[in-house]
Formats: C-alpha cells, structure tokens, sequence
C-alpha cells in the first residue's frame, strides 16, 4: 500500500469498552505495519485515563490518500465527521441498541440510538467498505441494501488478563459463597432485572450460600441502575453486590471469584464479556439472541425465554452437576482455541487489500 495513515474515528473512548478495546488494538497494528495511525474522538465522551491514548475529533485531517475506520454503534459528531472525511472510508458496524430499551430511562439516549438507525442507510452510501463484528450484525446491513458487507468478529486480547488480579477484590469479596457474576453495562437493554429476579428465587428457594455480583458503570442508564437497587429493596434479597466499574486487574479478579457467568441480555451485536469469560475459564449461560451465539460458537449454555424459576434451575444445575460443569468448560476451552488461532493480520490484509487506493 502507498497510503500512510489510516486512522479511527470514535464517539467515546473509556477502559474496559469493547469498541475502544477493539480500536486499540487495530492501532497497535497499524503502527506495527508502518502506517501513522491515531484515533480521534470528541474529548467529553473520553475517560479521564484515556485522553493521553487518543486525540480530539478537531485534530483530524484526512486526504484522499488516507484510510479512516469508524466504529459506529450511536449519533454523534464523530459519525458527522466521518461522512464528510476525504480518505477512503470504512464503516465498523457494532450494532445499534434498540432506542426503545432507553425510553423512560433515558430519553436523550433513546434520540441517540434512533438517530442512528435513521442515518444508518445514509452512512452505508457513504462508505466505500462496511465491515460488521458479527454475521447478526451483517445480516441487519444487508437488510437496508448494503452489499458486499465482510464480517470482522470483535477482536478479543488475552494479554488484558495478564495483571495481576486486583487483591482487594477477594478480601471484598470474602466468605465461602457461589459467586453468579455478570459482567456489562449497567443499561436497560441488559435485562439485568430479570437476573436478579432469577437470583431472588435461586437464594431463598435453592442456596443461600451465594451472593450476585454485577459488575459495570451504571453511567450510561443512572435511573435504570437507581430502578435495580429499588428493586433489589424490594425483593429483601441480600448478597446483591453492585460493584460498577472494575479496573482490567479488578475485572481478572472477579472473574477468578465467578463460579459461573449469567447474563439476561436482550440485545447484543456480539458481547465481549462472554469471551472474557470463558478464557478465564467461568462456565456461562447466555440468552440465546443477537450476536451471542456466534460469540460463543456452540460453547456454554444457551436458553431461550425463561422464567426466574426456569434460570434459577438452570444456574443450579450448571453449577451443581460437576460433569456437567466440565463439559460446559472443555465446550468452552475448544471455542478459546478457535479464537486464539484465529489470524487477525491476514484478516485485515485481506480487508484492507480490498479498498482501492
């Protein structure tokens, strides 16, 4: 390739976010590969330990010699930016939540996401390559007409779980109890009411040796987080930990204390946390929607609608029946291996070999 830069273009840009994880590492290949590379977002969207990683959306100056790849997944300048970009552009389709899982909770955000979904076609026309994280996602592309659409799976890095495990997780989180973890954001389209519903059975109808630990920023959705704490009041269930946001050494350690990874999510494009926890070895139970079977590649369990009854059983048996335990875990080990083999320099090569310069 004669070009030199190529370029990202983000809405925000926080620790521990699958679309900055995955920007992250595209740049480290790109750098590795000679190209001058940054990644540009409006600073009010950027994390306090992330601004000195990334450079304001203002900043950008594209030619026509360049590439630029956005990750889009909600309205934002950054999108705006993209469109009227000279270099040769390059949608990265994460998904769009559903505006309607926002509404009531968060209206601004509920415009957001239907902005998006209005601009989506639009921004299609306007890119000379879109690639999606999942065949989920693709398939929702190629409803509105895209052609051509390549999946590029979310990228995954082991190496984030090479901290050491934050030590004051365990002491936190002390006593011989089954730890049920989730793992994501604090946000409506999660279903994390019907988890805890689900745990309010396990615990007075199955073990009171255990404890929910939920793990994630209640930033995104405060009414809805404010909405779970009342219901965890009501249901006069104890043990319900919220622990918000978790430092990668203090997401290591809680999933090292898991006995088992549950999520209720009711849309994902993908769900990166599911293959967190599955190279750390967690048995996980996924609702079967979305992206997550493909996250998961036939490992793990899957269920469709359940009832906090019905879930309970299921997290009850998956951490009860030692068999069954271990061929949920090797089912998991295989789907790792796949993933480890997988040559994600080839992949973008092949890609990016596909744009005209």
């Amino acid at each position: 390739m004669s070009r030199k830069r190529i370029d990202q273009i983000l809405a925000g840009f926080a620790e521990g976010d699958a679309i900055s994880t995955e920007a992250t590492i595209l740049q480290s290949i790109f750098r590795k590969w000679g190209f001058q590379s940054d990644i540009f977002v409006d600073f009010s969207r950027v994390s306090p330990a992330m601004k000195q990683h990334c450079r304001a959306l203002d900043e950008y100056l594209g030619t026509g010699g360049d590439l630029v790849l956005h990750h889009y997944s909600i309205a934002s300048p950054a999108a705006d930016l993209f469109c009227s970009a000279a270099a040769k552009k390059i949608l990265i389709y994460h998904n769009i939540t559903p505006a309607e899982f926002f509404d009531g909770f968060d209206d601004a955000v509920a415009t957001q996401l239907r902005q998006a979904r209005g601009n989506l076609s639009r921004f299609i026309g306007f890119s000379d390559a879109v690639w999606a994280v999942s065949k989920f996602d693709a398939a929702e592309l190629e409803a509105l007409g895209a052609s051509n659409v390549k999946v590029f799976p979310l990228l995954f890095s082991a190496g984030q779980f090479d901290l050491p495990p934050d030590a004051d997780v365990p002491r936190k989180l002390a006593g011989p109890l089954l730890n049920i973890l989730f793992v994501g954001r604090i946000a409506p389209n999660k279903r994390i009411e019907e988890l805890i519903l689900a745990y309010s059975w396990y615990y007075w109808r199955i073990n009171r040796q255990s404890r929910l630990v939920i793990v994630g920023s209640e930033r995104t959705a405060p009414r809805y987080y404010l909405m779970l704490r009342m219901l965890v009041h009501e249901l006069d269930v104890p043990n319900v930990c919220f622990e918000r946001f978790a430092s990668p050494a203090g997401l290591s350690a809680y999933y090292d204390l898991a006995d088992v990874f549950v999520t209720a999510s009711g849309h994902e494009g993908y769900c990166l946390p599911l293959i967190e926890a599955m190279q750390k070895d967690v048995p996980v139970i996924a609702r079967n929607i979305g992206g997550m079977p493909e996250a998961l590649g036939g490992a793990g369990v899957m269920f469709n609608d359940a009832s906090p009854a019905e879930l309970a059983q299921l997290i009850h048996r998956v951490t009860s029946d030692d068999e069954l335990k271990r061929t949920v875990i090797e089912s998991q080990q295989r789907r790792m291996k796949d993933i480890a083999a997988r040559s994600v320099e080839d992949e973008l090569k092949a890609l990016l070999g596909g744009i005209p310069e």
